[in-house]
């Protein structure tokens, strides 16, 4: 099969968003969510120290994407430049055809169904474009709206981690879901 490059990344589109490739510049608007340490509870990293890492973090993102081993998207709504979430695919194995799925939101935008009105346009993207046959995602299983989500896009917990991931400095689970293109709607 031969090596996927998704250069330009393709925009993708919803009645209320726009998914679109990452630039450097979004470092300044995803401070919002890095930055925000309620904001990162479940994803398993310390909020960031300030744009200059997430520039990093940008810059080292569009690398992996350059090198066909990820695929990830700024999420805006329309007519807006600012990014408010950040999702994609990386992990990215082309050769076993599976990648893991993550996603990330802006506080002020939680609740109101932006991911749930994404994530199947990416979930889309990820088995038709990128020609995935697994997709998973790895998820604090206190995480209950990001649980049910993916839960209600077909993913099935395959597995518990135990005590797999420091969050505010205690060991805590970390679930593991899947999703295999014969599953996919």
């Amino acid at each position: 099969m031969p090596h996927v490059v998704l250069e330009p990344l393709p925009e993708l589109s919803t009645p209320r968003l726009r998914l679109r490739a990452p630039v450097l510049e979004d470092a300044h608007a995803l401070l919002a969510i890095y930055g925000d340490p309620e904001a990162m509870r479940y994803a398993g990293q310390d909020p960031s120290q300030g744009v200059a890492q997430l520039r990093e973090k940008l810059t080292r993102d569009l690398d992996t994407q350059r090198r066909g081993e990820s695929a990830r998207w700024s999420v805006t709504l329309p007519g807006q430049l600012h990014a408010v979430g950040y999702l994609g695919f990386f992990q990215w194995s082309q050769r076993e055809r599976r990648a893991e799925l993550g996603y990330m939101l802006a506080k002020p935008y939680w609740g109101q169904g932006l991911m749930k009105e994404a994530l199947p346009h990416v979930v889309r993207f990820g088995f038709g474009v990128m020609r995935l046959h697994r997709m998973e995602a790895r998820v604090d299983p206190r995480n209950t709206a990001s649980m049910r989500l993916l839960q209600g896009l077909g993913f099935r917990q395959e597995g518990l981690l135990r005590d797999s991931a420091l969050s505010e400095g205690a060991y805590c689970d970390t679930a593991v879901l899947g999703l295999l293109e014969s599953e996919w709607r």
